[in-house]
């Protein structure tokens, strides 16, 4: 049974390092893992829908989440894994989270800036709260 791994990205060199984990590891698998990357976009605001309609709210949104899967995407297909890409819209922790419940991913691979202790908790980092929300293991990569 194929694994499905969903790969939070939010197009920063820090997501980057859980991608360059699985390219490093594919070969360490009998059978690849199917990769999702996620790009979760925050919600405007409620008022802007007054002055720019719905279809053009969505639009920005695909294009900006698109962009920053841009380089996962590539960094992945050059490996020989071809990702499903999503973007969505909402708090990034419970998207992410929601996501791999409806989606029965096995694993969140996620990247971190490895801040921990007092740091971590005061930076209230996607990362750590991924990690309280998620029913499924999630692997932190530094």
């Amino acid at each position: 049974m194929t694994q499905k791994w969903l790969v939070p990205i939010d197009g920063s060199e820090v997501a980057l390092k859980s991608v360059a984990w699985i390219t490093e590891h594919l070969a360490d698998w009998r059978d690849a893992p199917q990769i999702k990357l996620i790009n979760v976009q925050p919600l405007l605001p409620n008022d802007i829908g007054r002055f720019i309609n719905a279809d053009t709210i969505r639009e920005f949104h695909l294009e900006a989440g698109m962009k920053a899967l841009g380089a996962a995407r590539d960094s992945l297909v050059a490996s020989g894994v071809t990702p499903e890409l999503h973007v969505m819209v909402g708090d990034a922790a419970s998207t992410i989270t929601d996501f791999a419940d409806t989606h029965d991913c096995s694993q969140i691979v996620l990247g971190t800036h490895g801040h921990s202790g007092l740091t971590g908790t005061l930076l209230g980092s996607v990362a750590m709260k991924v990690v309280h929300l998620s029913k499924a293991p999630v692997l932190l990569v530094r």
